[in-house]
């Protein structure tokens, strides 16, 4: 615990220092962590993933973050859609197996694409951007003190043996009540969506926070690395929020 609490202490104020400025440094440190992640993914998962398909995956994120930040965000779907295109062709060619493709591509979705987004929904949408952290460390921290104080039925004993019913609840009330309140501040004319917004979005970081958990637990692994003391890995920090920026960055399209 005391190696984990000095980790924060010391990479916290640089971080926010970084989200809080945004442009080139958040468009880079979001590049840097998606490599590090992929690295960390790909050789913690069973599922043999063919080497040049690693090099796939760390050339488009890098050329994903390249056209995100001179061109904008339009051109991220047509970034999936190369992926995506290159792997079929690979698989057809036979140079790499179905099963290598699928991962490249769930890899790609799961780790880069979310990544990116935060850095899109912090140029694009900035309004929007902290919601990714009210969506998933509120309801997170609201969700865990519910669960030790009324938790009684277990919300996923497999995946998550730790998750109550109630705990779930809890973090969706706190998700909500912090995200109205932001809300009145920076959306005032949208409180009545961002309240619905802000249930579906407590909701879809519970799912993603098992989801990591259940990702996990298959690989029986505890962490993916041990870059960061007491942490883990730069994927360790960042699979939990994925289905969140993801949802976020959905949203903020709409407005």
């Amino acid at each position: 615990m005391k190696t984990r609490v000095i980790s924060a202490l010391i990479l916290l104020p640089p971080l926010i220092f970084v989200l809080v400025k945004g442009d080139f440094l958040l468009a880079l440190l979001a590049m840097l962590a998606s490599l590090i992640a992929i690295y960390e993914f790909t050789n913690a998962i069973h599922v043999n993933i063919d080497k040049n398909e690693k090099y796939i995956l760390y050339f488009v994120t890098i050329l994903n973050m390249a056209v995100l930040y001179i061109k904008g965000q339009n051109h991220m779907l047509s970034i999936v859609f190369l992926l995506l295109l290159l792997e079929g062709f690979l698989v057809v060619s036979d140079k790499v197996t179905p099963n290598s493709a699928a991962y490249t591509m769930f890899t790609y979705v799961y780790i880069s694409l979310p990544l990116a987004s935060i850095y899109a929904i912090s140029k694009y949408h900035g309004d929007f951007f902290w919601y990714i952290f009210i969506f998933s460390m509120v309801t997170d921290t609201m969700a865990y003190f519910s669960g030790y104080i009324f938790g009684k039925h277990k919300l996923s004993p497999k995946l998550s043996p730790k998750k109550t019913i109630e705990g779930a609840i809890g973090g969706v009330i706190g998700c909500t009540l912090a995200s109205v309140v932001y809300a009145t501040y920076f959306h005032k004319d949208m409180i009545l969506p961002i309240l619905i917004f802000s249930i579906f979005g407590s909701l879809v970081a519970q799912v993603g926070d098992i989801f990591a958990s259940a990702f996990k637990r298959w690989t029986g692994i505890k962490d993916y690395a041990n870059l960061i003391p007491g942490h883990g890995g730069i994927l360790d920090r960042t699979d939990s929020i994925s289905f969140s920026t993801l949802y976020v960055f959905i949203i903020a399209q709409l407005f």
